[in-house]
């Protein structure tokens, strides 16, 4: 890793650690350049983005697959979000990043259904009205009109 002060191209890890809540590595990293020599901490956490890719089910063939893409996830949350322009742009990306963290610590690869359903889960805890938005247009529920032309949802 380069040093973040003097872009020197070699550090050295002096102490390390696992963050306690959650799945990352806290690193106290120093520059190997005998003029720089200053200490500097790194966190690393894992990512879905390049290990993982998201086999699609019934919606598209049985052997397509994707990359994971937390854009598009974050994406997909931010148009959940059309009655709240505030939410939309503040906690869009922070609510993909905790899906993210989620579906790594699952056993097994994800997915769309399981990105889907995790995605709804955060966002029901956060804003249920979002979470409503976001099952709808991923199929997770059905809305439909009762008797008196009002809706429901199944």
């Amino acid at each position: 890793m380069i040093c973040v002060n003097c872009f020197h191209a070699k550090t050295k890890v002096a102490n390390s650690r696992p963050h306690k809540k959650s799945a990352g590595t806290w690193r106290r990293r120093q520059c190997l350049n005998p003029s720089c020599g200053k200490t500097f901490t790194t966190y690393e956490k894992p990512a879905l983005d390049d290990s993982i890719s998201i086999h699609y089910g019934p919606r598209k063939s049985p052997e397509s697959s994707a990359p994971f893409s937390l854009s598009k996830l974050t994406l997909s949350i931010a148009a959940s979000f059309s009655h709240d322009a505030v939410a939309r742009q503040l906690h869009s990306l922070s609510l993909a990043e905790t899906v993210e963290q989620l579906l790594i610590s699952q056993v097994r690869t994800p997915s769309a259904d399981d990105i889907a359903a995790t995605t709804h889960h955060v966002l029901k805890r956060f804003d249920e009205l979002a979470a409503l938005q976001y099952a709808a247009g991923h199929g997770l529920v059905e809305i439909t009109r009762n008797r008196r032309g009002r809706p429901s949802i199944r």
